[in-house]
């Protein structure tokens, strides 16, 4: 709850990412809490909301031995606890509610918000461009940036044929969307 008066100067230019956990921004109950993201967006340029947890089907786990007290700090957590992220992000269980959330962290923070996107098929990168044509033709906010992460990463803890099998390279990725969001005028 203790922030600095002024922004330091190495990290004023950094992207807030927003897992799964919602870690730092966060309330006793671990709902998103409005007060505590706009506090954050002080500091920071821009906010990614990361999707999903890729290759990590029950979700990710960090230990508690690794949950130090500046780790605690940043993520508003209890030190020394285990943390578990959902495999999906709470605010995503569909398209229409992320764009919904983006708009109102684009509210809240009068910054750049956009997402982390897994590419694995064009019909449902065309499902979502469709979505975001439909409300910018409403005057509704649409994401600032799509960020494509692809089948070429995947962390460690992940199963081996998951994080080979996740998603599609960078190259087909980028291809898709940019060809989608050409289509729709985006």
């Amino acid at each position: 709850e203790v922030f600095p008066k002024e922004v330091p100067n190495d990290i004023a230019n950094m992207v807030f990412q927003i897992g799964s956990g919602l870690y730092g921004v966060r309330d006793e109950n671990g709902e998103f809490d409005e007060l505590k993201y706009q506090k954050v967006m002080k500091f920071c340029r821009m906010t990614e909301i990361k999707i999903a947890q890729g290759a990590k089907q029950t979700g990710g786990k960090l230990a508690g031995s690794k949950v130090t007290a500046d780790v605690a700090y940043f993520r508003g957590v209890p030190e020394g606890k285990d943390l578990f992220s959902p495999n999906r992000f709470p605010y995503a269980k569909s398209m229409s509610e992320l764009l919904d959330f983006v708009e109102k962290l684009q509210k809240l923070s009068d910054k750049p918000v956009g997402f982390k996107i897994v590419v694995s098929d064009a019909d449902s990168v065309e499902d979502m461009v469709k979505e975001i044509a439909q409300r910018k033709a409403d005057g509704r906010g649409t994401p600032d940036f799509i960020t494509v992460d692809s089948g070429e990463g995947g962390s460690a803890t992940a199963p081996l044929e998951l994080m080979e099998a996740v998603g599609l390279n960078t190259h087909n990725s980028l291809y898709i969307l940019d060809t989608m969001l050409r289509k729709h005028n985006i």
